[in-house]
């Protein structure tokens, strides 16, 4: 404990602010990832079909992602994070008071969802600035694992809330994580001008053949990740009866072990390399889809619902990969915006055909749909080159900053 303590004390002052304003954003994520299907359900009762298509406008922000940071190419990433915590803000706000309907809760999930998606450029670009050379991982991995550590709390207010709340949960909940959102847009903008974090986003597009495996590898997890975003959770809630309580446990849980987990794994990245990362997630992708299609034995689903939630970390693996192909550092911002553009062309349609093979088929042929997915994953898994045993490791780009 004392070593953290004084590792705290000697960091970079713009990481510590950058961390705090992590973690109060974290807490909003937090809420949201345990309490959202719940409200959804016991607010509109949407049926599995109307749950898939719902995915598509909530998902159409990532799409978007590319022309929104081609907007705000010329300004510094550190004013990007105060604007994903403002609208994140609005969006859960207006989630909690201005939702009477269906259609309008609509407008306030898209403020919502362009925050959240708007922060994963900001939050793997500037967390590259702030690594050293051969630490990329570990830093992406601290900064992850704090978001974990604030999801932990949010998880825990729906949790309280879920018992003494009554039927304001979600209005509690969701003004907490906007005013949380409200506190981390104050700590990105006191990281103040100054440094390598304040250099502009970068170049308002980019394209290359030499990323193509970094592309695949987000069209492959965007689908990958909407299947378990929407069903897994859905699953839980509609087939095995899981209460606002239990989903906010199970957050809580993912959140608690990924606070280790996820520094663990950037780590294991920096020492191991990507593919392997990559052929791991997709051999554990493939074990979880077969126990969601054929188990119902309710802890094991519970077990492989926290695991699929961990290996979510993956997108460690592949910023570093980036990082190492990248042929000029001014890449890497539109690149990675291009890669969560990708991803999102596929998991807006991926739900709503999920929706209607859960209707035709039932649950358990969209978790065998999702099986073929990790093989495909594999498959582009063990095409990558990260310089590991593989060749000649790219020269990597981001500067080095004080631990």
């Amino acid at each position: 404990m004392d070593r953290l303590v004084n590792r705290w004390k000697n960091a970079d002052p713009a990481l510590k602010v950058f961390l705090l304003g992590v973690f109060f954003l974290g807490i909003n994520s937090g809420v949201l990832s345990c309490a959202f299907n719940n409200y959804l359900n016991d607010s509109f009762r949407l049926s599995s079909e109307q749950r898939g298509f719902l995915e598509f406008p909530r998902e159409f922000p990532g799409f978007m992602l590319i022309f929104v940071t081609g907007l705000l190419a010329a300004l510094p990433v550190r004013q990007w994070a105060v604007i994903t915590s403002l609208l994140t803000a609005a969006g859960v706000a207006g989630l909690a008071f201005l939702s009477p309907t269906y259609h309008l809760m609509l407008v306030w999930m898209l403020l919502w969802s362009t925050g959240s998606h708007l922060f994963m450029t900001v939050e793997s670009v500037i967390g590259l600035r702030f690594s050293k050379a051969g630490g990329h991982g570990r830093r992406l991995g601290q900064i992850s694992g704090m978001t974990n550590f604030a999801a932990i709390a949010g998880a825990g207010l729906v949790w309280l809330f879920a018992r003494t709340a009554g039927p304001n949960l979600y209005r509690w909940s969701f003004a907490v994580a906007a005013a949380a959102s409200v506190v981390s847009a104050f700590m990105f903008a006191r990281m103040g001008p100054g440094g390598e974090e304040t250099v502009p986003g970068g170049r308002r597009f980019v394209f290359r053949w030499k990323y193509k495996y970094f592309y695949l590898l987000n069209i492959l997890f965007g689908a990958r990740k909407q299947i378990f975003l929407t069903f897994a959770p859905w699953v839980l809630v509609t087939v095995y009866g899981a209460s606002p309580a239990l989903m906010a446990a199970l957050a809580l849980t993912a959140s608690f072990l990924g606070v280790v987990f996820r520094q663990a794994f950037g780590v294991v990245v920096d020492r191991f390399g990507e593919r392997k990362m990559f052929i791991a997630d997709s051999l554990i992708l493939l074990a979880i889809c077969g126990g969601f299609a054929f188990s119902a034995f309710k802890p094991a689903l519970y077990c492989l619902f926290i695991l699929d939630s961990l290996m979510f970390a993956t997108r460690i693996a592949r910023t570093t990969y980036l990082n190492k192909l990248a042929v000029h550092k001014s890449d890497i911002s539109p690149t990675l915006s291009l890669g969560v553009t990708m991803d999102h062309a596929v998991s807006m349609t991926i739900p709503a055909l999920g929706g209607a093979l859960w209707a035709l088929y039932g649950y358990k042929s969209v978790f065998l749909a999702a099986s073929l997915l990790s093989a495909a994953g594999l498959f582009a898994a063990l095409a990558v080159d990260d310089g590991h045993g593989r060749g000649k490791a790219p020269e990597i780009l981001a500067p080095a900053s004080p631990d």
